[in-house]
């Protein structure tokens, strides 16, 4: 009878816990059509809890629907697991966690249009969460509510007074030893330097970006160099330095 009780207990949750992910509706808008990269960062920089981690499942619920934020759009549920690497705001003690995120489904029979996030595993990114009854869901859905991390692994604790956004400039723009060179020197001029400058400060980013200018690595140097040049047209600010 015990095992028995502890089977339905299992079943009944698992029940409940598929019930209440069908309760979700995506947050898509057309509003995402037009939503430029700054007040994209500013709606990321509200979330209650940023981390930093890999993607070890993903795993779909039930079907797409019409996302009801724009009728022609089909989105779908999907539930991400990530090991935490670092918990950047927020408290939270748990190694690994699962949220809530809602994708651009294979059901549409066109191309978004906009950048858009798909949840693989083994990515390694910083997620924007909130808070959904006792679990999380992303800030943001369909479209790319995550920075990609390609500087490498940090200590433990590299956050610990820091910051979030900050936190998450150091993280974007200080490599380590396994550093994938490729992606990150790519990324900088592209995404990262900007995303820092957006989180943080431009002068903050300056100081990083001038550090890079000198790394060992010519092709991060060679980037870094390029950025250099690009900063002051992103912020006029620096001009007047």
């Amino acid at each position: 009878m015990p095992v028995i009780r502890l089977a339905l207990g299992l079943l009944i949750g698992g029940l409940t816990g598929c019930i209440h992910a069908a309760e979700l509706r995506d947050q898509f808008t057309t509003s995402e059509y037009t939503l430029p990269f700054n007040k994209r960062l500013q709606i990321e920089s509200t979330a209650p809890i940023i981390v930093l981690g890999t993607v070890v499942h993903v795993s779909e619920i039930g079907a797409a629907q019409r996302s009801p934020g724009d009728l022609r759009v089909f989105t779908q549920l999907t539930q991400i697991t990530i090991n935490i690497e670092a918990v950047i705001k927020g408290a939270m003690t748990a190694e690994a966690i699962e949220f809530y995120f809602f994708t651009y489904s294979p059901r549409n029979e066109a191309d978004l249009g906009v950048p858009r996030y798909i949840p693989e595993v083994g990515q390694r990114r910083i997620y924007f969460l909130k808070y959904w009854e006792t679990t999380y869901r992303s800030i943001g859905d369909v479209t790319n509510y995550t920075l990609q991390v390609a500087s490498g692994t940090h200590r433990p604790g590299f956050c610990q007074g820091k910051d979030p956004g900050c936190c998450i400039a150091d993280i974007l723009l200080i490599p380590t030893e396994d550093v994938d060179v490729g992606w990150f020197a790519l990324e900088l001029g592209r995404s990262s330097a900007y995303a820092a400058g957006g989180l943080c400060s431009p002068v903050k980013i300056v100081e990083l970006i001038s550090t890079l200018t000198r790394y060992p690595n010519k092709e991060i140097a060679d980037s870094a160099i390029k950025t250099m040049h690009m900063l002051p047209q992103w912020w006029p600010q620096l001009r007047r330095q």
